[in-house]
């Protein structure tokens, strides 16, 4: 009697060979859609202009936090989900994508550059950088300046309700070390903090200095380093060009530029509840 089931029979061998087909096919076609998401990654994906946006908002911030804690790794397993996530949906996502092995796997090197510049802006973020619930500030990266020649504005400004200099803490968002301390034409009195996974908090207009740092000075997250004012636009001591605020700045190193520009905004959205309490 004739069995088809039989591994001795044509017809047997055939629907092994079919299967076989099935599942290789099944496997090169899931190969091919983990190139493709991995073949958006580019040697300068750090340095384009959608990634400097940082787009990311407070919700999908929060989103990432949470699984990252779920899977008890913390900040490492934050920035891999970060980074794949941003990948998935080109640098605007609105879902998270927890897996980063395409990645990792397909483009090793150049994921591992992209993860190490959203380390710079994201893995040191403790504190608002001002202790006040009065503050408010708008998304004016990229914003064309004039003083000085034809500029775009390189920062995010932070303005308070109220408007004396002098008035307002400012606060390090990060732990870090003093990199650059006193007078900028542009930026009036300024301190630049180096932060450990690298990126570089720039805090410009201040009124005046806590007290007389000096480069290489270790700080610590939540530090007050000056006071809101509006100094810049002049020689040293110039004031008043301009109303009272905040000019915060976040630039990370990339293999062409040892100091690129990413845009705040994002950043202090995503921090905006992190208030340091403090009296003043």
């Amino acid at each position: 009697m004739f069995d088809p089931y039989d591994p001795r029979t044509p017809l047997f061998r055939c629907i092994l060979s079919l299967l076989a087909l099935l599942l290789i096919t099944g496997m090169l076609e899931t190969t091919l859609k983990l190139r493709s998401r991995a073949s958006v990654l580019k040697a300068d994906s750090c340095e384009r202009t959608d990634f400097r946006q940082q787009h990311i908002t407070s919700g999908l911030y929060r989103r990432i936090w949470k699984m990252a804690a779920d899977k008890e790794t913390g900040t490492d397993s934050f920035i891999d989900i970060l980074t794949a996530t941003m990948l998935n949906s080109d640098f605007y996502p609105e879902q998270v994508l927890p897996d980063a092995t395409p990645y990792q796997k397909y483009k090793p090197a150049e994921y591992e550059q992209l993860k190490g510049a959203y380390q710079s802006v994201w893995s040191d973020l403790k504190y608002f950088p001002i202790p006040s619930t009065e503050i408010y500030f708008e998304n004016s990266y990229g914003a064309p300046r004039d003083y000085g020649g034809s500029r775009t504005h390189e920062g995010c400004d932070l303005f308070g309700t109220e408007k004396e200099p002098g008035y307002y803490p400012v606060l390090s968002i990060t732990d870090g070390v003093v990199e650059n301390i006193g007078w900028l034409p542009l930026g009036g009195y300024r301190i630049g903090i180096r932060a450990p996974k690298g990126g570089y908090f720039y805090y410009a207009h201040l009124d005046a200095y806590e007290k007389e740092f000096r480069t290489g000075e270790e700080i610590s997250a939540g530090d007050i380093l000056g006071y809101m004012g509006n100094t810049g636009y002049g020689g040293e001591g110039t004031q008043g060009m301009f109303p009272v605020h905040l000019h915060l700045g976040i630039y990370i190193r990339t293999p062409h530029y040892e100091e690129l520009s990413v845009n705040p905004y994002w950043v202090l959205k995503a921090i905006s509840k992190k208030i340091r309490n403090y009296s003043y």
